[in-house]
């Protein structure tokens, strides 16, 4: 292939970043993890089984037949490589995709019966296969001409005559290669040779997956939600092999020896060792049922109010401490500068300075760090908690103990409860996707209070894809 042809598919291919697909995966919080997980499987099957049924959009197509494209050549399409493709295809065609409400971008080569086209839809909310169904949920047997198929083990869908294929590679993430009829004996390599460039799916509750065992792939996440809730990854393969992150946080994981307790309790942990892990007070344990070992496991404790456990089956138990030495912190804690736990306050009134320091609560299956501003005569403190058991009003009472309460809009489009603590001092609190942020204020800057709680930028979702 000639440099500058080269050198053009590869700007092309990095165009992709700024077609604006949203990347965010919003957190879903189930009350019952088990009726969670078959909903989630059902959603699966028919986000992909919608794709498929929606109409194929039009895209340009590739007339230039000079270049040849390489079979093991890495093109990536919106953060998936591109592993496989037939030879002499030439430059792809990178445009913006829409089936059924879900957005996308494709990568088309060639055209008519020498076309090649993947598709990556990204759908932060979960919810495109009621869009474009319109139908009763967990129904696709009714979708006409569709057949059920696998890749990597993952639920897909396709039809008779072989030329389309379309699965969820993990929540959030829809996948789909459109085949002219000389590629159909093609199908599946191409299908099998799309993998995201992240495949361990990203950042998890601070921590980054960089490290996962050949052959998993991400199957839940969830959070289940009761007085000790925590947050949870799931990755699988098809040979039985499993690896489970939990978060804990809250009263939970106060201190080593309470998670510790906690660990005993909710996941059937059964023999432990002291032993520091990644640096931090943690255990070497075991985990199983009637006396007989069937998982290998590490706990920590990262701070107080935030501890980890991750476990494997007893088949992946050689490869444990790696995928532990692979969690590193997602980025840099927020000590100083107009952050709190990445929560930034965007806007403060002037002559305020940042307080050196910041302060932490715990309460059941929720923790919370604060940092305050102040002139020496007013005061501006925000407070940031996470956990598995918020947007639930038990966990509000708990928060937000002593102080008056009074829901009211604050301004657009933010929906928060305004407040008044026992010293007189205003506030504004609002939950997100993941995380609840309260604003307080002196009497003297009650006037900046909804300007204030206006300017704080949430982060987005911890994971995604």
């Amino acid at each position: 292939m000639p440099n500058i042809e080269h050198e053009l598919r590869l700007a092309m291919v990095e165009e992709t970043s700024s077609l604006g697909v949203p990347p965010g995966l919003a957190h879903r919080v189930v009350q019952d993890a088990k009726r969670g997980r078959r909903a989630r499987g059902t959603a699966v099957a028919l986000v992909a089984a919608a794709v498929l049924a929606a109409a194929v959009p039009g895209y340009q197509a590739v007339t230039d037949r000079g270049g040849v494209a390489s079979p093991t050549e890495a093109v990536g399409v919106d953060g998936v490589r591109v592993g496989y493709l037939p030879p002499g295809l030439g430059a792809p065609v990178l445009e913006r995709a829409d089936a059924g409400g879900l957005r996308g971008t494709a990568a088309t080569w060639g055209a008519g019966g020498d076309l090649v086209r993947v598709t990556v839809y990204r759908d932060p909310a979960f919810g495109g296969a009621e869009r474009v169904l319109g139908g009763i949920r967990g129904t696709p047997e009714t979708l006409s001409g569709v057949l059920v198929a696998k890749v990597r083990g993952r639920g897909a869908f396709t039809r008779a005559e072989g030329d389309d294929l379309v699965w969820e590679e993990r929540p959030g993430l829809v996948l789909r290669v459109t085949v002219g009829a000389l590629h159909r004996d093609a199908l599946r390599r191409i299908a099998g040779g799309l993998i995201p460039k992240d495949p361990t799916g990203g950042v998890f509750q601070g921590l980054r997956v960089t490290y996962v065992p050949p052959g998993l792939h991400l199957r839940d996440v969830f959070s289940t939600v009761d007085r000790t809730g925590w947050a949870e990854i799931r990755l699988s393969g098809d040979d039985g092999a499993s690896v489970r992150i939990l978060a804990v946080r809250g009263l939970s994981a106060a201190d080593p020896e309470t998670l510790l307790t906690w660990a005993r309790v909710r996941q059937n942990l059964y023999t432990a060792t002291p032993e520091k892990v990644r640096g931090k007070p943690g255990y070497r344990a075991d985990g199983g049922g009637s006396g007989a070992s069937y998982s290998r496991l590490r706990l920590w404790l990262e701070k107080p109010g935030l501890g980890y456990v991750v476990e494997v089956n007893d088949g992946l138990a050689t490869t444990l401490d790696r995928i532990v030495k692979g969690l590193v912190p997602a980025g840099p804690p927020s000590a100083s500068g107009n952050a709190v736990d990445h929560v930034v306050a965007a806007y403060l009134p002037r002559g305020l300075r940042r307080v050196a320091g910041e302060t932490a609560r715990l309460g059941k299956g929720w923790s919370a760090t604060a940092g305050r501003w102040s002139d020496g005569s007013r005061d501006v403190e925000v407070t940031v908690a996470r956990g598995a058991v918020l947007h639930g009003s038990q966990w509000v009472d708990e928060f937000l103990r002593g102080e008056k309460r009074e829901r009211a809009r604050t301004g657009v489009p933010l929906m928060g409860i305004r407040t008044t603590d026992p010293d007189g001092r205003r506030g504004i609190f609002f939950e997100s996707a993941e995380v609840a942020v309260h604003v307080k204020v002196d009497p003297a800057l009650a006037g900046e209070l909804d300007r204030i709680a206006l300017k704080i930028r949430v982060p987005p979702p911890s994971y995604r894809p």
